[in-house]
């Protein structure tokens, strides 16, 4: 069986970037933006990278999305890919009044993917809405160096990562999951 694909979406999941400095040191400078990385992000991908392949996918531009992946991946494998805004759909939120870019996951199909393997981690469910079983909602990071998320996350996945179709696991409450 083929490893599965991990998906990773990179503002307020594996990064923060903001033009103002947080308390803490950043992790990178981009344009106006200071960067600073989840904690346990570079662990996390390492630990991920082996039983998934991974994939990033921000609604951020590929100028953004591009440096900020070769510096989370450094002295890492490659990823499959790494896509930004320009293969997202736009869409409008009525309620919040503003556009937004959603991931369709048709395009992993279109590349010969079957999505019965595949996750997409995200902070915004309205982003990945149309493929909920293969969402896995986080949250949002915004700079607290104490965040814990993605050790947690790491548990889980490896806990999931040999199943055949991942669309069939609950994955509402994957924070509340105890390994083993």
């Amino acid at each position: 069986m083929e490893k599965p694909l991990l998906i990773l979406d990179l503002d307020e999941t594996l990064i923060r970037g903001q033009e103002m400095p947080l308390p803490e040191p950043h992790d990178m400078l981009l344009g106006p933006y200071f960067i600073y990385f989840r904690p346990h992000a570079r662990s996390f991908l390492a630990a991920m990278g082996e039983p998934f392949r991974l994939g990033f996918w921000s609604s951020a531009t590929l100028s953004y999305v591009g440096p900020i992946c070769r510096q989370l991946m450094k002295g890492l494998p490659e990823p499959l890919f790494v896509w930004g805004r320009e293969r997202c759909t736009e869409r409008f939120d009525h309620f919040k009044r503003e556009t937004y870019y959603a991931k369709d996951l048709r395009h992993i199909e279109k590349n010969g993917i079957s999505l019965s393997r595949v996750l997409i981690v995200d902070d915004e469910l309205r982003k990945v809405n149309r493929h909920y079983g293969n969402a896995l909602i986080i949250r949002p990071f915004l700079g607290d160096v104490s965040d814990d998320e993605l050790s947690k996350l790491e548990s889980f996945l490896h806990s999931i990562c040999r199943l055949e179709d991942l669309r069939r696991v609950e994955k509402g409450n994957w924070a509340s999951h105890q390994p083993g």
